[in-house]
């Protein structure tokens, strides 16, 4: 029985919390909204497109590379526009912490997506 993408991803979106929670508060800083706006976008846009491609794994080797591809480039796409929105919105103070917080976050979900998407390729090519 194979399973979707829900579970990982919310676990592993709750594990990103709890890390920038952590640096947030050794560091005294605070927790502001665009944070939590960094990882509704970055749970949300995981969890569309992992189960968008793990639709073609098992069935069409072409498909999925293709489905892979446009998933990475929507990602970065949709996560310039959205760290644009971010900047534009935030005061220019905290833009640092935005901006290191965003890249952290798109380089940790794009390695969980990718490690996801191979395991998930390599159990079905071995099966």
């Amino acid at each position: 029985m194979r399973s979707g993408p829900v579970v990982p991803v919310l676990l592993f979106s709750a594990l990103c919390a709890l890390a920038i929670w952590c640096v947030t508060h050794f560091t005294g800083s605070p927790f502001p909204w665009y944070y939590v706006v960094l990882l509704v976008y970055f749970t949300t846009i995981t969890l569309v497109l992992l189960t968008w491609q793990e639709r073609r794994t098992a069935t069409d080797i072409k498909g999925f590379i293709r489905r892979f591809m446009v998933g990475m480039v929507t990602k970065l796409l949709g996560s310039l526009v959205v760290l644009f929105i971010l900047l534009l919105l935030v005061p220019h103070e905290p833009r640092s912490p935005l901006t290191i917080a965003f890249a952290a976050l798109y380089v940790a979900f794009l390695v969980f997506s990718t490690a996801r998407l191979s395991m998930l390729l390599r159990r079905n090519m071995n099966s």
